[in-house]
């Protein structure tokens, strides 16, 4: 069977991180102190789903695809924030061309991004990642 892709979305909070799957018929969440432990979390409730409906001698529902699955994770901005803690949310803002403050308003949950803004940043972080493995020491 093929695996299916699935997209989860990792969620800061004041105590850990939370990821849920963006796919409505599987309804996975997980939580955890880091997005690490989140992750880990996540698959053991996908392993405890199937078993659960093996047990119980229901069928699977398709949306779990035999287990198949891989999971690609998408962050909300607190969460790349505070995962990658190296990341000055100020100085970031300047070098993509944002707004400081707008952008600390997204890091702390005080102000949603439009899909623009989230395309902005996203760049932003691409750039960063490229500029990064460039580096020569």
């Amino acid at each position: 069977m093929k695996t299916k892709t699935v997209y989860a979305i990792i969620e800061a909070s004041k105590t850990g991180f939370g990821i849920y799957a963006e796919d409505n018929a599987l309804p996975l969440t997980s939580y955890g102190d880091t997005i690490d432990e989140a992750k880990e979390d996540l698959k053991d409730v996908l392993e405890e789903m199937i078993e659960y409906y093996q047990e119980k001698g229901e069928p699977l529902p398709p949306a779990y695809n035999n287990g198949n699955i891989k999971f690609v994770f998408k962050y909300d901005i607190a969460s790349i924030f505070e995962h990658f803690g190296v990341l000055d949310a100020t100085q970031f803002a300047k070098k993509i061309g944002m707004n400081a403050s707008l952008l600390r308003q997204y890091k702390s949950g005080h102000a949603l991004a439009s899909d623009k803004q989230k395309q902005k940043i996203e760049a932003g972080l691409h750039a960063l990642g490229r500029e990064l493995l460039s580096v020569k020491l």
